[in-house]
């Protein structure tokens, strides 16, 4: 496998692990308990944290490698970056 297949299924994998981490998030805002709210908190952490191991895993393996990202995981990069302002209006609403 080349450096540059290895490092999208790296950035794959992470922000797929982002997006579930979002989703949970989501939930916890829209959750109408508290123990919901923090269930759903808890499992976003695992997921986060989840999420740094790849990140670090790739940074052991690849030090400074800086590939290009192929067309899938740059559609799974806008997929989290929408997540995450979904994630931050809530929050805002919330308010």
């Amino acid at each position: 496998m080349r450096k540059l297949d290895l490092y999208n299924r790296f950035k794959q994998e992470q922000y797929k692990t982002d997006i579930e981490a979002l989703r949970w998030r989501i939930w916890a805002v829209k959750a109408d308990n508290e123990q919901d709210r923090d269930d759903y908190n808890k499992i976003a952490e695992r997921d986060e944290n989840e999420a740094m191991g790849i990140f670090k895993a790739q940074n052991a393996i690849l030090p400074d490698y800086k590939g290009k990202l192929n067309e899938q995981t740059v559609n799974l990069l806008e997929k989290y970056l929408d997540k995450k302002d979904e994630y931050h209006t809530l929050l805002e609403v919330a308010k």
